[in-house]
């Protein structure tokens, strides 16, 4: 079977992998009970326009990964499963991507094919599509503006330009400015590496900005005709905020995170990108110098520049390590691949090791138990990993890759269900409410936003903020004061007699271990029932 069709009868497998046992924990904190907890209130409140978290309007982030989410809890429910359905479809949709990217960049089936096995194991791409948040759908809209990009060079057919600038408006609407960048750096090196000359389609070009701008921007400007305030809101705080002066928002890292993070998390292909630019750069390769200085260089550089960082902000790079592994693994004589096989076999191993271990209750607070599914899955990844001891391939160098995807995220489901309480998950309180017929009541939660809570329980919370840096809301775009039934500011004498009115109802109260002032114990004192779980302590 040739590479090409071969691939494509691998990714029903993986999409098998990837839906095993999808449901099987609740959404955590923070990032994907926020977006999965949004896309709840859209679906409960018909505003699909303006999103809320908890009650209170949340426009951090454009609408795109929200609707998404939404149409995946309309189909599969509104559980944890329907939350993160699509990202498995992006997961499949990005490797049929950079199969297309590779074979179009090299002209060559084989290196398209270990491209996408290699990009399919990158941990940092598994990791973004195991949690819900909006990097794999961005990742997604880039790598189809490249690929657009290459069909627009390759035959010069203004459609695929159209094409191009509406997938960068679908890139906008999804996280704002920021999705343009790899796309608008790749326009240079594909031209160059496609032969491109002369400028040809240019009203195409014009109207094609025009419709990128009229997607991307058109929910910003309609927000921004109601409100001054929006403006300063996306521009000051969203956009300047984020780039000089991540610890507003708590997401300042220092200048060298990436260059620490971003290998470790690429592991173990990253292995193969320093001996392939060097060789690229030696043997004078039009592709590789490109594509090393665009797409990998230039955007590295501005996001070690930004002083917002999150590994998963570097997620569009992750396609440049896949496509250099596999035209190294394709160019070089398997004498000089040797080492670097045994050195990717030996982390497998050592990941199959780690899981075996884990499910042997080896590691202190890690009391795990197998079922026959996890047993033969590690069985399987055993025979797998000596197999390919014993038959070694330039193939079976990239097939290895999929050790990742197709046992340790099936066996990872088992580790986040019996480890949810400790994975900022709350569904272990989830169930000890409904167990003792708590979840009806009123839930009140100091000093912490917990939308996993309000998510699971599928109710409204009652948050009160004490100091937590989370609960401090924009709320200049409330139409109302309705939202200070549901955020109470403790701090404030008139807010705090609410709350003594309120614990004297029929409710639960919710603390962080540790959290609590004494000087505030008055509030618990009504309560009966004292319960903790995890990192939780449950008054009732």
């Amino acid at each position: 079977m040739k590479n090409g069709k071969f691939l494509y009868f691998l990714l029903p497998l993986l999409l098998l992998a990837m839906l095993f046992h999808l449901g099987a924990w609740g959404v955590l904190e923070t990032s994907e009970a926020r977006y999965a907890e949004i896309a709840r209130e859209m679906i409960t409140t018909g505003d699909w326009f303006k999103p809320q978290l908890l009650g209170i309007y949340h426009f951090d982030k454009p609408l795109m990964t929200y609707w998404i989410t939404a149409v995946g809890m309309k189909i599969f429910g509104i559980n944890a499963f329907g939350a993160r359905f699509f990202l498995q479809l992006a997961y499949l949709l990005q490797i049929i991507l950079v199969y297309s990217i590779a074979k179009q960049l090299f002209n060559n089936r084989d290196k398209a094919f270990y491209a996408a096995l290699f990009y399919a194991g990158l941990p940092l791409v598994l990791m973004s599509v195991r949690n819900l948040t909006t990097d794999a759908f961005l990742n997604t809209f880039e790598l189809l503006a490249v690929w657009l990009l290459l069909r627009y060079y390759s035959h010069r057919k203004p459609v695929w330009l159209y094409l191009f600038f509406i997938d960068l408006g679908l890139a906008l609407f999804t996280k704002g400015p920021v999705g343009l960048i790899i796309p608008l750096l790749m326009v240079y090196p594909l031209r160059k590496i496609k032969g491109i000359s002369g400028k040809k389609n240019n009203i195409h070009l014009i109207i094609g900005i025009f419709i990128m701008l009229l997607i991307g921007s058109s929910w910003f400007f309609y927000l921004m005709a109601q409100s001054d305030a929006f403006y300063r809101f996306f521009v000051d705080e969203q956009l300047a905020d984020r780039m000089f002066k991540a610890s507003t928002l708590h997401r300042a890292k220092p200048f060298w995170y990436y260059f620490a993070f971003f290998p470790a998390a690429t592991l173990p292909a990253f292995v193969l990108v320093p001996a392939a630019i060097r060789k690229g750069y030696r043997e004078n390769n039009t592709v590789m110098k490109q594509i090393t200085l665009f797409w990998l260089v230039i955007p590295f550089l501005f996001f070690s520049i930004s002083s917002s960082k999150l590994i998963l902000y570097v997620l569009p790079l992750s396609p440049y390590v896949a496509l250099a592994a596999a035209w190294f693994l394709a160019e070089s004589p398997w004498k000089q691949l040797k080492g670097y096989y045994f050195f990717y076999w030996g982390f497998l191993v050592l990941v199959l090791l780690a899981l075996i271990v884990i499910f042997t209750g080896r590691i202190p607070g890690f009391n795990l138990h197998p079922n026959l599914l996890i047993v033969l899955f590690l069985s399987a990844g055993a025979g797998w990993l000596i197999w390919f001891f014993i038959k070694k391939s330039k193939e079976r160098f990239a097939l290895l890759s999929l050790f990742l995807p197709l046992i340790l995220v099936p066996v990872s489901t088992q580790v986040f269900k019996q480890t949810e309480g400790n994975a900022h998950g709350m569904m272990p309180v989830v169930h000890f409410l409904k167990e003792h017929h708590l979840n009806q009541q009123k839930i009140i939660v100091w000093d912490k936003r917990l939308p996993s809570l309000s998510f699971d329980l599928q109710k409204e919370l009652y948050s009160v903020y004490y100091k937590d840096f989370s609960l401090k809301r924009h709320t200049e775009f409330q139409e109302n004061d309705n939202w200070k039934k549901n955020l109470i500011n403790v701090n404030q004498p008139d807010e705090y007699a609410y709350l003594q009115k309120l614990v004297n109802t029929p409710s639960v109260f919710i603390v962080q271990k540790g959290k609590f002032p004494e000087n505030y114990s008055s509030l618990i004192q009504g309560y009966q029932h004292k319960a903790t779980i995890n990192h939780w302590i449950i008054y009732y």
